[in-house]
C-alpha cells in the first residue's frame, strides 16, 4: 500500500539514492513521498484519525515546540532531522492499528543520514512526541487507548526486519483517507486546548475566550464571539477546524483580510487552507476543486462567493463528502443594517449556509465572529443570521497597552498637522508601521491625496489602500495596486498605510506602532475596531485622532436634536462653518434619509416587485439612481417577510417573492420596520457617535478616550465576560 503526502514527484529511486548520499532533505523533504505498509491500516480510534489529519495539515511542517531544544544539536541538519522524526510519527500512526507502536526503529544509521546516536534520539523522540499528542487528543475526544502491542520498523532503503510491523518511505502516488465524521467530544479540557494550540504554534498560550469559543465548535454549537480588537477570535476557529473532521469554512468581508490569514495559516505550517477571494482564475479554480473534493482543512471566501454557482456546487461537494462542521461569518456586524459596515451579502448568509453547507440532515454549526459593535447591532445581527440558542463568548476588558491622543484645531488643514505629527511628534511616525485612517476615497482627505502629500511633500514612502477606485483611476489597475499596497504592509515591507475604513475590519499586523484618524468615524465602535489594528503584539501603542471642531455647544445640541431639526440645521450651514463634527453627523443622516423617503423607496421597489401574492423570482434594478437606497428598501422588503435577497447580476439585485401579501399588507409591514428603525436603532446608532463626540471634545480628551474604552466597549446583554487566566 501507498500512502502519498504531498510534493513534486521526483523518482523513487532517485530518492532512495539522495538517502544514501545524505542528502535527506532531497529525499524527504516534503517532496512527493509515500509510506508502504507490509499490512493495511486498520480503522483505529478517532484521535489516530485525527492525528493524522494534523500530521498532513501542510507542506511546511514546524516541530513542537518541545522538541526544538533537542533538534538544536543538529545544527545545520535540525530541518532534516525535523523531517526524518515527522516521517516516523506519519508511519506510526498509518502502520501501527493502535496509533502508537510497543517501539519504533528505523534505518537512518544505516542510509548514512545519521549517526547511530543521531537515529535513536530521533526515534525515541516520534515516538514519546506522538503519544504526547494522540494523549492530548483523547482528552478532548475520550476513548479508550489501545495498548501498544507491535513494534514497527521504518526503512528509507526498502529493507524489512522479521518479526516486525514494517514500513517503506519512498516517493510516489496513493493516498489514505480516515474517515473523521464519527466523534464529537464528551467533554472540553482547556489545557488540552492550550497545549495542542502551542503544539500547532498557533499560540504560546490561549487569550481568554478562545478555548470556549473554540471548544463551542467543536462540540457543534451556535456561537456569538465579541472580543476587543486584538483578541484574538480567529485563532479559536482555527484551532476547531484543526481538531475537526471536514473542511471549515469562513466567511470574512476583505480580500486582505482573506489573504492576511491564509498567508499566517502557510507561516505556521497549516496549508490545506482555500482562499477564494476571485484574484487568480487558475487558483480559484484549483481551490473549488480542492473544496469539492473535501481536501482542505479550512476555506476562506467573501460572502460575494455564496452568490456563484461553481462555488454553492464545490461546497456541496465537501458537506456531501467529508462534511462541514461548521460556518463562521466573521465581522458578523456588517450583517447589521445600517451598522457601520453593513454589507447586504451578509443579509442571506445564516439560510444559506446552512442549506448549501449541510447534507443528510446535518447542518453546520454556524459562528458570528466580530470585534467592535454595540450591543443593539449585536442583537440585530444575530437574529439575521438566525442563529439557534448559541454560546456566547465576549472580551471581559478593553486594550490597555492603547494610549489614546486628540489634537483639536479650529482650522481645517488636516494634513498639514498630518505631516507634523508623523515627522515631530511621532518617534517612528516617518516609517511606521502605523496606519492614518481617511474619512473618504477622494477629496482633499481621501486616502490617496493623503498618502500623496506625504510622499511628495515629506518623501515618506506612504501608500493608499480604499474599498473602491479613487476617481478617474482604472478600477483593475487599482485593484492591482491596492493588494500590493496592502501585501507590502502586511509583509513589512512598507511601513505607512493611508487608507479608508476598507482595511480596517480584521487585518492584523501586530507591530503598527500607531494609528491616526484624520476626523470623526461613525461611531464609538468604528473608532476602536480601527483604532486597535495597533498594538496587536500587546506593547504601548498610540492612537491619535485629528479633529477639526468649531463649537462644543452645537455639538451637544446635535446630540438631541430630533432627526428632522438635525437635518435642517446641517443644510443650513455653510462651507465655512462645516467641521468634522458636522460630517460625522451628515454620514448619519445618509444612512437615514428619514421616514417619509424610506416609504417612498420602499413603495417604489414594491411596484417593480410584480405580484407580491405570488412566490417567484424577480430582478429589481433602478439605472441612474441612488444604489444605497434601492438596496435599503430592499433589505427593508427582506426584513418584512416580502421577499428574500439573492444576489446581483450586474446592477440587478435578483430577489424571490416569498407570496401571501397583498399590496397593502406588504407596504404596512415595510413602513413598521421604517418606523421601528427611526424609533430603535436610529437613537442608538446616533448615541454611539454622540458618546464619540463628547469624548473627542472632554478637556482632557485622551485621558478621557483612554478611560472609556480601557473598560470593555462591545460587550452587550446575554455577553459571558471572560475572565482573564492568571
Amino acid at each position: 500500500m501507498e500512502i502519498a503526502l504531498a510534493g513534486t514527484g521526483v523518482p523513487l529511486e532517485a530518492a532512495r539514492r539522495a538517502a544514501r548520499e545524505g542528502r535527506l532533505a532531497a529525499a524527504a523533504g516534503w517532496a512527493r513521498w509515500t509510506l508502504e505498509t507490509d499490512a493495511p491500516p486498520e480503522p483505529g480510534s478517532f484521535a489516530r484519525a485525527l492525528a493524522w489529519r494534523l500530521l498532513t495539515r501542510g507542506t511546511l511542517m514546524p516541530p513542537a515546540p518541545e522538541l526544538e531544544e533537542g533538534l538544536a544539536r543538529f545544527g545545520p541538519r535540525a530541518a532534516d532531522a525535523a523531517s526524518a522524526l515527522h516521517r516516523l510519527q506519519a508511519a506510526a500512526v498509518l502502520a501501527a492499528p493502535a496509533g502508537l507502536p510497543s517501539r519504533l526503529e528505523s534505518d537512518l544509521h544505516r542510509a548514512k543520514l545519521f549517526s547511530c546516536e543521531e537515529a535513536r534520539w530521533i526515534e525515541e523522540s516520534a515516538l514519546r512526541d506522538l503519544g504526547e499528542l494522540l494523549g492530548l487528543l483523547r482528552r478532548i475526544y475520550p476513548e479508550t487507548a489501545d495498548e501498544p502491542r507491535e513494534p514497527l520498523f521504518v526503512s528509507w532503503l526498502g529493507t524489512n526486519k522479521a518479526g516486525w510491523r514494517n514500513a517503506a518511505i519512498g516517493v510516489g502516488h496513493g493516498g489514505q483517507v480516515f474517515d473523521l465524521r464519527v466523534a464529537s467530544p464528551a467533554f472540553n479540557d482547556d489545557l488540552a486546548l492550550e497545549a495542542l494550540a502551542r503544539r500547532l504554534r498557533l499560540a504560546p498560550s490561549l487569550r481568554p475566550g478562545q478555548a470556549e469559543g473554540a471548544a463551542a465548535l467543536l462540540s457543534g454549537r451556535d456561537l456569538v464571539m465579541s472580543l476587543a480588537t486584538g483578541g484574538g477570535k480567529s485563532l479559536a476557529f482555527q484551532l476547531a477546524a484543526l481538531l475537526s473532521s471536514g473542511t471549515a469554512l469562513v466567511v470574512a468581508p476583505l480580500r486582505a483580510l482573506l489573504r492576511d490569514q491564509a498567508r499566517r495559516l502557510a507561516e505556521i505550517g497549516v496549508d490545506r487552507v482555500g482562499l477564494l477571494c476571485g484574484d487568480d482564475p487558475e487558483s480559484t479554480a484549483k481551490g473549488l476543486a480542492e473544496l469539492a473534493a473535501g481536501r482542505l482543512i479550512l476555506c476562506l471566501a467573501a460572502p460575494e462567493r455564496l452568490d456563484c454557482a461553481a462555488f454553492r456546487e464545490a461546497l456541496r461537494g465537501a458537506a456531501e463528502g467529508p462534511g462541514v462542521p461548521f460556518a463562521v461569518v466573521d465581522e458578523f456586524h456588517c450583517a447589521a443594517r445600517r451598522g457601520h459596515d453593513w454589507r447586504p451579502a451578509y443579509r442571506a448568509l445564516g439560510a444559506r449556509l446552512r442549506d448549501w453547507a449541510g447534507s443528510s440532515g446535518r447542518a453546520p454549526a454556524l459562528a458570528a465572529l466580530s470585534g467592535s459593535t454595540s450591543p443593539g447591532a449585536l442583537a440585530e445581527a444575530e437574529r439575521v443570521l438566525g442563529l439557534d440558542r448559541p454560546a456566547r463568548v465576549a472580551s471581559g476588558g478593553g486594550r490597555g497597552n492603547l494610549a489614546f491622543r486628540v489634537r483639536r484645531d479650529r482650522s481645517p488643514d488636516r494634513l498639514e498637522r498630518l505631516r507634523a505629527l508623523l515627522t515631530r511628534t511621532l518617534p517612528e511616525g516617518r516609517f511606521g508601521p502605523g496606519i492614518v485612517f481617511c474619512p473618504r476615497v477622494d477629496g482633499p482627505l481621501g486616502a490617496a491625496a493623503a498618502a500623496e502629500a506625504l510622499a511628495w511633500s515629506e518623501g515618506i514612502d506612504a501608500a493608499a489602500y480604499t474599498g473602491r477606485p479613487p476617481a478617474g483611476a482604472d478600477p483593475a489597475a487599482w485593484a492591482a495596486a491596492r493588494r500590493r499596497a496592502a501585501d507590502d504592509f502586511l509583509a513589512g515591507r512598507r511601513g505607512l498605510l493611508c487608507a479608508t475604513r476598507a482595511f480596517g475590519l480584521g487585518v492584523d499586523r501586530a507591530d503598527v506602532h500607531f494609528t491616526v484618524h484624520l476626523g470623526l468615524p461613525a461611531s464609538l465602535e468604528e473608532f476602536f475596531q480601527q483604532a486597535g489594528r495597533a498594538g496587536r503584539d500587546g506593547r504601548p501603542a498610540e492612537c491619535w485622532l485629528l479633529l477639526q471642531a468649531l463649537s462644543e455647544r452645537r455639538a451637544a445640541r446635535w446630540a438631541a436634536a430630533p432627526i428632522e431639526r438635525l437635518r435642517a440645521e446641517l443644510d443650513a450651514l455653510r462651507p465655512g462653518e462645516r467641521d468634522d463634527v458636522a460630517r460625522a453627523y451628515a454620514l448619519h443622516l445618509a444612512a437615514f434619509p428619514g421616514e417619509e423617503t424610506e416609504r417612498r423607496d420602499a413603495d417604489l421597489v414594491l411596484s417593480l416587485l410584480g405580484d407580491v401574492a405570488e412566490p417567484g423570482p424577480a430582478e429589481v434594478s433602478l439605472p441612474g439612481q441612488d444604489e444605497d437606497a434601492l438596496a435599503r428598501a430592499l433589505v427593508l422588503l427582506e426584513d418584512a417577510g416580502v421577499l428574500s435577497l439573492e444576489g446581483r447580476r450586474g446592477a440587478a439585485w435578483l430577489a424571490r417573492r416569498r407570496g401571501g401579501w397583498t399590496p397593502s399588507a406588504a407596504r404596512e409591514a415595510a413602513f413598521a420596520r421604517v418606523e421601528r428603525d427611526y424609533r430603535a436603532v436610529e437613537p442608538g446608532r446616533r448615541a454611539s457617535l454622540a458618546e464619540l463626540v463628547e469624548l473627542a471634545l472632554a478637556k482632557d480628551a485622551g485621558a478621557a478616550l483612554s478611560a472609556r474604552l480601557g473598560r470593555d466597549p462591545v460587550s452587550g446583554p446575554g455577553l459571558r465576560a471572560c475572565p482573564r487566566r492568571a
